[in-house]
C-alpha cells in the first residue's frame, strides 16, 4: 500500500514536473530563438535544417508570431501598418481629397484597409519571397526547398526582430520611419550575409556576389509588395465604399 502510493506520488510528481518544464522550455526557446536569430543566425538556422527544436522553434512559427506581435505593438503606439488615406494623398489638395471622399469618414476607411491587409500581407509576402528562394537555390542546388526556405526565413525574422524595437521610436517623427527601414534592411542584409558565408560560398568574393544578387532583387521586391497593397486597397475602396482610387490618384 505505501509502494502503491509512493509510486502515484512519484507520478504525480513528474507528471507536473514534464508540464512545468514543457511550458517554461518553450517560453525559454521562444526568447532564445529571437535573440539568437540576431546574434546566432547560422545555429538558428541549422537547428531549424536539421529539424531539431530542443533549443529553437521553427522559423515559421516566430514568423507568423512576429507578424501578430508587430501589428499589436503598432496598434498600442497608433503606428500604421498598411496604406492609409492620408499616406495615398500626401501633399494633395485638402478640398480634392474630401471632394474625392465625398463626406465619408477617412478612419473607418482606414480601418478596413488596415482589417483586411492584416490577411492580404500573407500571400503577398509570399509572393515577394518567392525570386529570393529561387536565387538561393540557384546558389546551392543540392539543398532542399526546406533549407532555402530556413536560410531565408532567419534574416527576415531578424530585421523584423529589429523594426518592432524601433516603433515606439517610430511615433516621434516621420524620419524615424525611414531610419526604422534603413536599420530593418541593414540587419537582413548583415544576417542574410552571414548564412550566405556560412552555407552557401567559399569565399569574400563569392559572398560578396551572391549579396549583390539579394540587392539587385530588392526593386522587384518593392514592386510586388507596393503593388500588391495598391491593388488590394483599390479593390477595398471600391467594394466597400465606392470610391475610385486610381480617379485619387489622376493627375
Amino acid at each position: 500500500m505505501v509502494a502503491e502510493e509512493a509510486r502515484s506520488k512519484e507520478t504525480d510528481y513528474e507528471l507536473v514536473n514534464s508540464i512545468s518544464v514543457a511550458a517554461f522550455d518553450v517560453d525559454a526557446r521562444i526568447f532564445r530563438t529571437l535573440w539568437h536569430s540576431l546574434v546566432r543566425a547560422p545555429e538558428v538556422a541549422l537547428a531549424a535544417i536539421e529539424g531539431d527544436y530542443t533549443r529553437y522553434i521553427s522559423p515559421i512559427r516566430v514568423m507568423v508570431a512576429l507578424f501578430g506581435i508587430q501589428f499589436g505593438v503598432a496598434a498600442i503606439f497608433g503606428a500604421p501598418m498598411s496604406v492609409t488615406i492620408e499616406s495615398i494623398a500626401a501633399g494633395m489638395d485638402p478640398e480634392r481629397l474630401a471632394g474625392w471622399l465625398d463626406g465619408q469618414d477617412p478612419v473607418s476607411i482606414d480601418r478596413a484597409i488596415e482589417d483586411t491587409m492584416s490577411l492580404v500581407l500573407w500571400p503577398i509576402m509570399i509572393v515577394s519571397s518567392l525570386p529570393y528562394l529561387i536565387l538561393l537555390k540557384l546558389y546551392r542546388p543540392s539543398l532542399k526547398f526546406w533549407a532555402h526556405l530556413c536560410v531565408f526565413l532567419v534574416p527576415t525574422n531578424a530585421s523584423t526582430i529589429a523594426f518592432i524595437l524601433m516603433l515606439p521610436a517610430v511615433m516621434t517623427s516621420e524620419s524615424m520611419m525611414l531610419m526604422a527601414l534603413i536599420v530593418m534592411l541593414a540587419v537582413y542584409f548583415a544576417v542574410t550575409g552571414w548564412l550566405l558565408a556560412r552555407y552557401y560560398s567559399r569565399s569574400i568574393l563569392g559572398t560578396s556576389l551572391r549579396i549583390a544578387g539579394f540587392v539587385l532583387l530588392l526593386p522587384l521586391t518593392f514592386i510586388i509588395s507596393g503593388g500588391g497593397q495598391m491593388l488590394a486597397t483599390g479593390w477595398i475602396l471600391d467594394s466597400q465604399f465606392g470610391l475610385s482610387l486610381p480617379d485619387l490618384l489622376q493627375s
